[in-house]
């Protein structure tokens, strides 16, 4: 059982997730903390020093919510905490976006408390928790002499380059990307001019099927 251990439920209804929480709390011994994370908002996270987790929901009001919301959440900059998004769509997007070591799973649209709570005692046990096609194409891309994954994206890009390659991924447009950051739009637009270098790519399409075929 994970006595003492902090299991952070991270989205915009918060109402809707007091049962989840409190059938994770009885399953895994667990201490579960609600977190309101609607637009505008901060989530406020706990952790010790036997580490946490933060399950973020990604039934998402608006695209690229659940990824907004794990940017957020890695801004606190506390080491010990890991990643799962649960109520995600199967073969999503979103499966092509995450990836170890800090994100270690995700819960699909139906999944019950139990199934949950079984996910959860394995990540806190040092497993990760992805259907077998998302370990498969992980594992393949790390593979040695594959060209294609030779150059990673945290090697090339900026973490706030990463951030807006991210938002264009979601097809957010320049304005909502300046807002979401505030930032001015030139400053982002000089940003996406280096991520196309970067990336030698020449066009926002280009940039987000990079992003889908190498942010896994």
């Amino acid at each position: 059982m994970l006595a003492g251990r902090w299991i952070n439920i991270v989205g915009s209804n918060p109402e809707q997730y007091k049962e989840l929480a409190a059938g994770l709390s009885r399953l895994t011994g667990g201490r579960c903390h609600v977190t309101d994370c609607s637009p505008g908002l901060s989530p406020t996270l706990k952790f010790n020093a036997k580490a946490g987790l933060v399950l973020i929901d990604s039934m998402e009001e608006h695209p690229g919510q659940a990824l907004d919301i794990l940017l957020q959440c890695r801004k606190s900059d506390k080491k010990l905490l890991n990643y799962a998004f649960f109520n995600a769509e199967p073969n999503s997007r979103l499966e092509k976006l995450v990836s170890p070591p800090d994100i270690r799973g995700i819960f699909y649209l139906g999944a019950t408390n139990e199934q949950i709570s079984k996910g959860v005692m394995a990540i806190f046990n040092g497993e990760l928790w992805f259907p077998r096609r998302v370990i498969t194409r992980y594992l393949l891309n790390q593979a040695p002499g594959n060209e294609k994954f030779a150059r990673k994206e945290h090697d090339i890009l900026t973490n706030r380059e990463m951030e807006i390659l991210n938002l264009l991924s979601t097809g957010a447009k320049n304005t909502d990307i300046a807002e979401k950051l505030c930032l001015s739009v030139h400053t982002i637009k000089t940003h996406i001019y280096h991520i196309y270098k970067k990336l030698d790519v020449s066009n926002r399409t280009q940039a987000v099927n990079w992003a889908t075929n190498n942010l896994c």
